[in-house]
Formats: C-alpha cells, sequence, structure tokens
C-alpha cells in the first residue's frame, strides 16, 4: 500500500474561507473509494498559520489517480492568498520491507 500525506498551510484569517470552499469541493469532488480512501485528517493552529495534515491509502495501482484527484482538488485553493501545499508519497512498512526482498516484522 501506498500512503499519501498532505500538508497544507494557510493564514488563519483565510480559515473561513478555506471551510467554504471544502464544502463546495467534497460535492464536486466526492470521494472514490475505487482508488483509495482517507484515513485521517489534523487540523491545528501555528504560528506561520492554520495548518492540515491528512493521511490518505491508495488502492494497489491506482496511485496516479489518486495523485490527480487530489492535486486537481488542492489546486482549486490556490487563488486564495497564502495557501500552499505539499504531498508526499511513502511505502507502508510492509512495502518497504519488500523493496529490500525481506518480510515486514510483525506489528503486533
Amino acid at each position: 500500500m501506498v500512503l499519501v500525506v498532505a500538508t497544507i498551510i494557510f493564514p488563519h484569517a483565510k480559515s473561513s474561507e478555506v471551510a467554504k470552499k471544502n464544502m463546495e469541493l467534497i460535492r464536486k469532488y466526492p470521494t472514490d473509494p475505487s482508488i483509495g480512501k482517507v484515513l485521517i485528517i489534523g487540523v491545528r493552529a501555528t504560528l506561520e498559520g492554520m495548518k492540515v495534515f491528512a493521511v490518505g491509502e491508495a488502492k494497489k495501482g491506482k496511485v496516479e489517480d489518486f495523485m490527480s484527484r487530489l492535486v486537481k482538488l488542492y489546486q482549486e485553493y490556490t487563488d486564495l492568498e497564502g495557501y500552499r501545499y505539499e504531498i508526499e508519497l511513502y511505502f507502508d512498512v510492509t512495502e518497504a520491507y519488500k523493496v529490500l526482498g525481506m518480510e515486514a516484522p510483525s506489528q503486533e
């Protein structure tokens, strides 16, 4: 499995605007369980603005589709001054060990 981790930062003063836009975009880009799912979304206030941390799981063979949808969604916010985001991809530990030709230790 591939984990998709997004970090979003925007000014405190844009919080209401971002929230309203988010409600619009949820309808425009509904969740597509055939390509993956959102695992967690966290929000906190920082000294540099509001910070959103989101982790999703792309289904096997669907990373490109998952990323494409995510980038389209996040690009919709870029007209908001100060909005910025970063997207990172991570192997889960089982996949990382497979790359090394090893079996991951039990996580239990």
